[in-house]
């Protein structure tokens, strides 16, 4: 009910809570996302995929548009546009939060498609009782218990007379409390930390080959690696440090200085420039994309 009724002024987009006119366009809409939904499973493969382009192509223009076209600035709430072109930037500017919360619906709906996707495959191993199938039982046990209690945690906090459940400590906690915090804190975070743990062994693995001094430019790759790794040793930070001062040399030959240059002028430069190559990446990729003309998946 809040979706449509949340943009103040009242717009096209949306309508008094509680109002009929809102009941209407929720019902129209639910009816039209039906009607839609039905015809595109009864449409051909072809057509439909020209049907998803255009969609595809429509909502990218309207981010498009939306980011490239003036908007309003101090927008009164009964301000009219005076023409044509203010009209639509008001237009554009009202349509954003609504388009945005669609957005999210359909991302909660891709999640709802990954569930049934995974319960459709881990269901059919278990009935077939294929290898590591109890790995399988596992796992959904896993989440439909996680979702039982994270719902029922949930739940109960809306209820104002449970607000002394935000606090610190335990203070007003239930069962269903405690087992939330079991499941996610005491086993999924831990569980997390132990997995990164171990990816950080392939990590060094890959870190050691990568070091190894067969080039000048490796080299100079393993130099730098060894500096900063140093310089976050504090036994050994301390000690260089006494080095420098009893030669009484510059206090740029400290290892933390030295790493701290490394950082601000070669890697940090090097860092944007790699996110200016992903960037532009990004951005052709969105726009194969937008266009459809990104063929990777076998598109009929």
């Amino acid at each position: 009910m809040e979706l449509l009724a949340q943009l103040a002024p009242k717009t096209f987009w949306n309508a008094q809570n509680g109002s009929g006119e809102l009941f209407i366009k929720i019902i129209l809409g639910l009816l039209v996302s039906t009607g839609i939904v039905v015809a595109l499973f009864k449409t051909p493969n072809q057509l439909r995929r020209w049907v998803i382009t255009a969609v595809t192509f429509f909502s990218g223009l309207f981010y498009v548009l939306f980011w490239i076209y003036p908007t309003p600035i101090n927008r009164q709430p009964d301000e009219a546009p005076r023409n044509v072109l203010e009209g639509f930037s008001f237009w554009l500017s009202d349509a954003q939060p609504v388009v945005a919360d669609l957005t999210n619906i359909i991302a909660a709906f891709l999640i709802g498609l990954g569930i049934y996707s995974l319960l459709r495959v881990h269901l059919g191993r278990i009935g077939k009782q294929q290898r590591d199938w109890q790995f399988s039982v596992v796992l959904i046990a896993g989440m439909v218990i996680m979702v039982i209690f994270g719902y029922v945690d949930w739940y109960m906090r809306l209820d104002p007379a449970n607000a002394k459940m935000a606090g610190s400590g335990y203070v007003g906690w239930t069962f269903w409390q405690f087992g939330r915090d079991l499941l996610f804190n005491g086993l999924l975070q831990n569980m997390d930390a132990g997995m990164f743990s171990i990816v950080a062994f392939y990590i060094l693995s890959a870190a050691y080959r990568a070091f190894r001094a067969r080039s000048v430019e490796a080299t100079i790759l393993l130099v730098t690696a060894l500096i900063v790794m140093l310089s976050l040793m504090g036994l050994i930070e301390y000690f260089w440090a006494q080095g420098v001062d009893g030669m009484h040399l510059s206090n740029n030959f400290k290892l933390d200085n030295v790493a701290r240059w490394l950082r601000a002028n070669v890697q940090t430069p090097a860092i944007r420039g790699i996110d200016f190559g992903v960037g532009i990446g990004l951005l052709s990729m969105g726009v194969r994309l937008w266009l459809n003309l990104e063929k990777t998946g076998g598109s009929n």
